[in-house]
């Protein structure tokens, strides 16, 4: 009787601890939830840099470091060439669809006062609107709204993507000491897969994006919209996020349209609608066959959810970390745990029906 005793209190002081510690970790990640985010951008480009670095070293036998310091160069001259090139057109196109897109607002927004039931509607829309600007208030104090500001956060994280694409053995055999010894061996089988399947995300997503942003291009150009290479550039980096990147980079496109008449813009509404089309049916699932393929549910409900708790950045990353987070419920989980047991349980039968026979 005292065994037993003994052995529920064990248990409950157990379950205790387990929840104790749960709860712990789950309020330090709430804390530190803008830090985590950027954390883990900074992982994904560290792991974009580390693949593409590993490719110049195949093809030049190059060194480790010489062939970062070559992608870093390389990216750096590319994105600086093209601001040299067409950088004031696409500023000062980018400005011009500011003040249509404000003239085009204040427009639609002047005949939903006039009408009976769009006043209505008008209302809601300032009573929704202060509350987001108070939400949005309150947000502030994260990371990003920091004395840095958005430009310093975006140096830390670029920072810290080299320092890990430059050193990721260190930073890996790092966190795999916080892991029993038996562990550890899984575990970098884990993390190989983990960073694997990032950079195919990355190139996945940025094929997809270039594919998209010169359809839509060249199909604005030729139905005569105005602003045309900002608008296909605005939206082809928009399709970086999965469908929600699609549907906002239509709206600009299509209110620039209607400022010229109302038939352009019903052109253009049928163009992001073709190629949306053409990317989910044709390009997208291409893509995904040579690199990852992600449920279309799953992709939509982590946006939803990352994007309401977190903003803007919960949503950029919600795709990638679904993407690592099925590869490793995968590996985890399902391989490592529900499949082995089902093996040793079928070896068992095995065994046991071999035995009855003889």
């Amino acid at each position: 009787m005292e065994d037993k005793l003994t052995a529920h209190v064990r248990h409950i002081e157990r379950t205790l601890r387990v929840s104790a510690i749960g709860l712990f970790l789950a309020a330090s990640i709430w804390l530190l939830r803008d830090i985590l985010l950027l954390t883990f951008s900074a992982v994904v480009i560290a792991c974009v840099l580390r693949g593409a670095s590993n490719a110049v070293q195949r093809v030049f036998r190059l060194g480790h470091y010489t062939s970062l310091l070559c992608v870093i160069i390389i990216t750096s001259l590319v994105l600086g060439a093209l601001l040299w090139w067409r950088g004031s057109v696409i500023f000062a196109q980018a400005d011009e669809i500011g003040q249509q897109l404000r003239t085009q607002l204040e427009r639609i927004w002047r005949e939903l006062e006039d009408s009976s039931w769009g006043s209505v509607f008008a209302q809601q829309l300032q009573i929704a609107g202060k509350s987001l600007r108070a939400g949005l208030t309150g947000y502030v104090p994260g990371v990003i709204g920091s004395v840095l500001g958005i430009g310093g956060t975006l140096v830390v994280v670029g920072a810290t993507a080299i320092f890990l694409a430059a050193s990721p053995q260190l930073y890996l055999e790092g966190a795999l000491r916080l892991l029993p010894v038996a562990w550890r061996p899984h575990g970098r089988e884990v993390a190989r897969e983990l960073g694997s399947t990032l950079r195919l995300w990355f190139l996945g997503q940025f094929i997809d994006m270039v594919i998209v942003g010169l359809l839509l291009g060249l199909g604005l150009f030729l139905i005569g919209s105005p602003l045309a290479l900002s608008l296909a550039l605005l939206a082809g980096l928009l399709n970086f996020v999965p469908y929600i990147g699609a549907l906002a980079g239509a709206v600009p496109a299509i209110l620039v349209a209607l400022a010229q008449s109302p038939t352009l813009a019903a052109w253009v509404a049928l163009l992001f609608l073709s190629i949306q089309l053409i990317e989910g049916n044709v390009i997208s699932p291409w893509i995904q066959k040579r690199t990852i393929s992600l449920p279309p549910a799953l992709t939509i409900l982590s946006q939803t959810v990352l994007g309401t708790l977190f903003g803007l950045i919960g949503l950029i990353v919600a795709t990638p970390l679904m993407a690592i987070l099925l590869v490793a419920v995968r590996i985890i989980y399902v391989e490592a745990f529900l499949e082995r047991e089902s093996k040793q349980v079928s070896d068992q039968e095995h065994v046991q029906t071999e035995r009855k026979s003889l």
